[in-house]
């Protein structure tokens, strides 16, 4: 009896540990499905992408709007990872303005300047958490919600607001006026 439920605690401490390896905030830099999001820019403002996931990282170039005359203006990237609280975006040059001589296919800009929004059509599914050991544990249906992005996982997106707080979830829009038909 107690030989199995040390096997059984045993297999769950693996389950753990395979699971924090690859958090979105400590895993490799591609450990994301790769998604469209949003940046929401001021016209003429800029958002610097660097080469390191770091505060003190190279910059490479900017992320800005082209638009002018709008209050807000959202800028649609492709999300493709994340860790410690950065976003690793493709560089489009739609959106990227570069620096340096040589670009880059990717780059780092802090995961909360990116957004997305819940008004799809269909449930989006909130999770406890990404990977095997997490669970469906609520709805978002109908509801028009803006989040902001803190980082991704597989296919799933981890963001926060003030109404339902730090969630996954396994459906959003990339445009900021909705994806309902």
């Amino acid at each position: 009896m107690i030989r199995a439920i040390i096997g059984t605690i045993a297999v769950l401490a693996g389950f753990a540990v395979v699971e924090a390896s690859s958090d979105a905030g400590t895993g490799p830099g591609g450990s994301c499905k790769a998604s469209q999001v949003y940046a929401l820019l001021r016209p003429g403002e800029t958002v610097p992408v660097r080469a390191e996931p770091t505060p003190e990282g190279t910059v490479m170039g900017t992320l800005a709007t082209r638009e002018v005359g709008q209050d807000v203006v959202p800028s649609i990237v492709v999300l493709t990872g994340s860790k410690n609280g950065w976003a690793r975006i493709a560089l489009d040059a739609r959106n990227y303005t570069v620096i340096d001589r040589a670009p880059h296919p990717y780059g780092w800009v802090p995961a909360d300047v990116l957004a997305v929004d819940t008004r799809v059509d269909g449930v989006v599914n909130i999770h406890s958490r990404p990977g095997m050991m997490g669970d469906v544990v609520g709805r978002i249906e109908n509801e028009d919600q803006r989040f902001r992005v803190l980082g991704c996982r597989g296919d799933l997106l981890h963001v926060i607001n003030a109404e339902k707080g730090n969630i996954w979830i396994d459906r959003w829009c990339a445009r900021s006026g909705g994806c309902r038909d």
